[in-house]
């Protein structure tokens, strides 16, 4: 892994004092793009399936070689110091923020109080899964959505320090805004949903298609379809099973093209019908990509318990006696 780690920065460098120099644009692009599928490639091989650290392995090396596909192929005119270069690609590993750069900040001891109730909410769904029989249905589902967006206590305990530490002046960037508050499904993926992912996306990947076509439905339908191709690749590499790849890959599909629909059409509902229409679309769609984490009796639960899971001094909810 030392090996690989050693490759990536080489690979970093090379791109900023060596490739970026290089006048033809498609020249520059075929060898980063090259480059990084090959460490890419390379990089994944052997990774444990239903691991947790797979996933953000694989994301990692999706999100470096989008970064540097970016300053390399639409950023070479932009005045781009060796420092602000490699704070970009750190930053996917450690999102720091200016508090007065963020869009709402809540208040310390509202942060700690979410804290607590995920840790409670997390366990607690995770705890009434393992004792139930895996099925896909509309239950489910929600448990399991429910269980990614609290697990996102230990990135929220992380701002918590890094806040306290700093006097209020920096914070981590948050995962999610409360995705169930969305009244749109460009609000879920713009505002709420995933909001570290979407913040590269949207600077390497909309921005430049954006810039460079002059159309914002095919640089955001792009956007999707890479988007895909990064969770097939985990899928593929997670399950390890051909049969689930499709669904995974035409859930951004059809995200994307429903999204590319609804910023081009001004529907006039009501917010209460807007909330109620985009969380029934996402209840409906989302099985598409959460379905190999359900059929396979649990497994990916079973061998990745939430950070904490067995700290005696945090209480434990009572379950369920029914199932999902």
């Amino acid at each position: 892994m030392f090996v690989k780690f050693v490759s990536w920065c080489v690979n970093i460098l090379l791109s900023f004092y060596v490739i970026r120099r290089i006048p033809i644009r498609s020249i520059r692009l075929i060898i980063t793009i090259s480059s990084c599928s090959l460490l890419t490639l390379v990089t994944c091989q052997h990774l444990n399936e239903f691991s947790g650290l797979t996933i953000l392995i694989i994301q990692a090396c999706w999100l470096i070689s989008i970064r540097l596909v970016d300053f390399v192929g639409f950023r070479i005119h932009s005045k781009l110091t060796l420092r602000i270069y490699l704070a970009k690609i750190l930053w996917i590993i450690f999102p720091i923020l200016k508090t007065n750069s963020t869009r709402s900040q809540w208040s310390i001891v509202f942060d700690f109080l979410l804290i607590i109730m995920k840790i409670l909410v997390n366990h607690w769904i995770y705890r009434w899964c393992l004792n139930c029989p895996s099925k896909v249905n509309g239950s489910t589902t929600f448990l399991v959505l429910m269980s990614m967006n609290t697990i996102t206590y230990l990135m929220d305990i992380q701002m918590l320090v890094v806040r306290i530490l700093t006097r209020n002046k920096y914070t981590i960037q948050s995962f999610t805004n409360f995705p169930i508050l969305s009244l749109s499904l460009g609000e879920f993926w713009g505002r709420r949903s995933n909001q570290l992912i979407h913040f590269i996306f949207k600077q390497s990947i909309y921005q430049p298609i954006r810039h460079e076509f002059h159309s914002a439905t095919l640089a955001r339908f792009i956007t999707f379809i890479i988007s895909g191709f990064m969770h097939f690749h985990i899928a593929f590499l997670l399950f390890n099973d051909r049969s689930i790849l499709f669904s995974t890959f035409f859930f951004f599909f059809l995200h994307g093209f429903v999204c590319s629909i609804e910023s081009n059409v001004n529907l006039q509902y009501s917010e209460h019908v807007r909330w109620f229409l985009t969380q029934i679309f996402l209840l409906s769609t989302t099985p598409l990509l959460l379905k190999p984490f359900i059929i396979y009796d649990w497994k990916f639960l079973r061998f990745n318990p939430p950070p904490l899971f067995n700290s005696s001094w945090i209480p434990q909810l009572t379950i369920p006696t029914f199932c999902p």
